[in-house]
């Protein structure tokens, strides 16, 4: 009787629904977030995540005027609970808090 050799329907089914797969290289940091994101195009999740970072919520948010121009603060969205990227802008605004609360402590 003879033995090995390839069998159908033997070895791992595949856990991609797209089929065939190959191997490529990514940086190791990387590695979750795209398996993560090609899983999800896998199995057919439509979030678009490009649009969704481009959605900002002013209500709560006092929006100055000035010569016809509105403009928002960066240190009232950190207040609200929104992430400023990149950091060292954050870190700039978070200063200016800061010394906002002082100046006011000290009156």
């Amino acid at each position: 009787m003879p033995r090995g050799g390839k069998r159908r329907g033997a070895g791992r089914k595949p856990d991609w629904r797209h089929g065939k797969t190959r191997t490529i290289r990514v940086p190791e940091a990387l590695v979750e977030e795209i398996l993560e994101y090609a899983h999800k195009l896998d199995t057919g999740d439509t979030t678009d995540y490009d649009t969704i970072s481009k959605v900002v919520d002013l209500s709560g948010i006092t929006i100055p005027e000035i010569r016809g121009k509105r403009f928002v603060f960066l240190s009232d969205l950190i207040k609200v609970g929104y992430l400023i990227e990149p950091e060292k802008l954050a870190n700039k605004a978070i200063d200016e808090i800061y010394r906002e609360q002082v100046v006011s402590y000290s009156r």
